[in-house]
């Protein structure tokens, strides 16, 4: 499911980035000034500072509501220097409670935080739209808890749901082959990761605006617990050396 989502995104996103230059042509034909006299005119002028904007990323609550494991959602607050560089600040949350087919559930919350710089590739021109690239360093301090019981437990209820021993079969032991014993493991791990950044903002209402991103994250570093990796890291996603994310966002510019 959430691959389908970030193709369908992806899609959309070439297709505004097509489209965009010959929106922008259309709307100068129909105000009648040549094309030839805006190449003529002088790049517009901006001061060192020009506002700043405070923003909520909406992918993370609409993926649990198409069926996603995580739940998630952030703020971001970026500094207009020049049109052109916007450093930024993003903080947020994310959660799992999730049962694996193999009747192992886990449970993480915490807090990720992320500082880094966006680049407007468009900031020569006069007008409230923005194509960014950007990086971002990233880090999330979290705990995570891992519960298994047995196959022919099917007293226990991992979420609150009851489990039979057909839909709870316990994990095989890895060396012998036998079944491992039910376990409870509570553990705190931590994650640092870079993320390169690419995503639009279109303003679509006085100081009101909208985006979409791609975020590729890479792993730096990490820490688990002894008895297991994290399967979730808030921020960041499956634990894996790299993935793939998607932003939706809607900003406000505060007033100047």
């Amino acid at each position: 499911m959430e691959q389908k989502i970030c193709n369908s995104f992806i899609s959309l996103f070439v297709s505004l980035t097509l489209l965009a230059p010959l929106r922008a042509q259309a709307q100068q034909e129909e105000n009648g000034k040549p094309l030839q006299a805006e190449k003529a005119d002088a790049a517009p002028y901006f001061t060192l500072y020009n506002g700043t904007t405070i923003g909520v990323d909406l992918w993370g609550i609409g993926g649990k509501v198409l069926g996603s494991d995580f739940l998630s959602s952030e703020v971001a607050i970026d500094v207009n220097l020049k049109n052109r560089f916007f450093p930024v600040l993003e903080a947020g949350y994310g959660t799992t409670n999730a049962t694996a087919d193999n009747g192992t559930h886990y449970q993480s919350s915490a807090p990720y935080f992320r500082i880094g710089l966006n680049y407007n590739i468009l900031y020569k021109k006069n007008f409230k739209n923005y194509f960014f690239i950007g990086a971002r360093y990233a880090f999330s301090p979290f705990s995570y808890h891992i519960t298994s019981v047995s196959a022919d437990d099917t007293s226990v209820s991992a979420d609150g749901t009851s489990l039979s021993a057909d839909s709870n079969p316990n994990l095989p032991d890895n060396v012998w082959g036998d079944a491992t014993p039910p376990f409870d493991h509570r553990m705190k791990g931590s994650m640092h990761w870079l993320e390169i950044y690419g995503g639009i903002r279109a303003r679509i209402w006085k100081s009101l605006y909208m985006g979409w991103g791609i975020r590729m994250k890479y792993r730096l570093s990490s820490s688990g617990g002894t008895n297991g990796d994290p399967w979730y890291v808030p921020g960041f996603g499956r634990f894996a050396s790299n993935t793939m994310g998607v932003s939706y966002t809607i900003t406000y510019l505060l007033p100047l």
